[in-house]
């Protein structure tokens, strides 16, 4: 990791806690880069915002993360950039050494991921969210201060919003939708919004 440099690419409240992250690892993080030209020559945390996501392919950085909380919008980033992409885990945060960390992915302080789970690339887990043992996490989602239950799983795209809960064995569909407070009792089918405890369909929800 001597040589490494890593670029954040996003320059947004996101990216600030993935520098947070690299420095409390110890890493150095070279540059950042970020569509708003109203960014550009300022900096996060102390590390300056070189200019547009595209300029990282012209700059010395080795490694980047994508920081963009956005599901969608980092997916289409992964697929723009031909980078190496590299993880953060926050020292105060505890990955089970079995644990499959995909590429891109970041763990914030307080996150837990216990021993069977697999986790895709370009994952947010964001600070104190929890995985149980053998659960799944698709590409590109993100689980905020959510817990998933042993055994449940989430496919690609999913956002699991604030104090959101998934119990054993359940699955949420690609890209959709835990708002938070939610508690998923029965599978989530794709491209659906859930609410409510038990959570059901938003468009379902009775009006108040």
């Amino acid at each position: 990791m001597a040589d490494e440099r890593i670029a954040v690419l996003g320059a947004g409240g996101h990216a600030a806690v993935i520098v947070s992250t690299l420095h409390a690892m110890g890493r150095t993080v070279a540059a950042l880069f970020d569509d708003s030209p109203e960014n550009w020559g300022n900096n996060v945390l102390g590390v300056p915002i070189r200019g547009p996501i595209a300029a990282v392919r012209d700059s010395t950085c080795t490694h980047a993360i994508i920081g963009v909380g956005n599901n969608g919008t980092r997916k289409r980033i992964s697929h723009e950039i031909e980078i190496e992409w590299t993880t953060a885990v926050h020292p105060f945060s505890w990955v089970h050494p079995d644990v499959t960390l995909g590429p891109g992915s970041v763990v914030f302080a307080g996150g837990i991921v216990q021993p069977g789970a697999t986790v895709g690339a370009h994952v947010i887990l964001n600070t104190k969210a929890s995985v149980d043992h053998h659960c799944h996490v698709g590409d590109y989602a993100h689980i905020a201060v959510a817990h998933l239950a042993g055994g449940a799983s989430i496919g690609e795209g999913v956002f699991l919003a604030l104090g959101s809960v998934v119990l054993p064995g359940r699955h949420v569909g690609d890209w959709a939708v835990v708002g938070a407070g939610a508690v998923v009792t029965k599978n989530v089918a794709p491209s659906t919004t859930v609410v409510g405890v038990p959570a059901q369909p938003l468009a379902s929800q009775p009006r108040p």
